[in-house]
């Protein structure tokens, strides 16, 4: 079986990277914005997008509250998973590489929070969140990573992997690959 055409070092400099990024994009928007946001909400469209800040003791978008320590382990169970995703995807496409990529860059983002967070004391459980969404949500930069990653592996999965569901490359071309 054929590799994406990176060497292994290649890749694994490149995704852990991306890995990086999507981590510190997270913590700095939530260093950077926390003092801004403490006292007041930014309109960015009026009322129904707004910067504003929460702490969040639930999942993504503030669903399923109160259950902080679940999601921690939860988080704890799912990254050797998806690192292990991201690891098989080397004989895969870059979608689900770069899909696993910001799975696991969101992940980490939001478990810092749950475990670090100072003002709360360690192993809170909280996330920062801070975008608001009228009727929708409110969430953070790690939240945004986990949905497109998500989005990025499931459309891997189900049509650009090269053992995809329905790929749109025909086997025999795969195979000749």
């Amino acid at each position: 079986m054929k590799n994406t055409g990176l060497k292994k070092w290649q890749f694994a400099l490149i995704y852990s990277a991306v890995i990086a990024v999507s981590i510190v994009l997270d913590q700095s928007s939530k260093i950077l914005l926390e003092p801004v946001l403490a006292d007041k909400d930014i309109p960015i469209i009026g009322r129904w997008f707004m910067l504003s800040w929460t702490l969040n003791d639930g999942a993504a978008f503030g669903m399923f509250g109160g259950q902080n320590v679940f999601f921690f382990i939860i988080t704890l169970l799912a990254l050797p998973m998806f690192v292990y995703l991201l690891i098989r995807s080397y004989y895969q496409g870059v979608w689900g590489q770069v899909g696993y990529s910001f799975i696991i860059g969101g992940l980490i983002g939001n478990a810092i929070d749950r475990l670090f967070l100072a003002q709360e004391g360690f192993f809170s459980g909280y996330v920062r969140d801070f975008f608001y969404v009228k009727g929708f949500a409110v969430f953070n930069v790690a939240d945004s990573f986990l949905v497109v990653g998500t989005i990025c592996a499931v459309l891997a999965l189900m049509f650009f992997d090269k053992d995809a569901v329905f790929p749109l490359k025909k086997k025999a071309e795969n195979e000749n690959e």
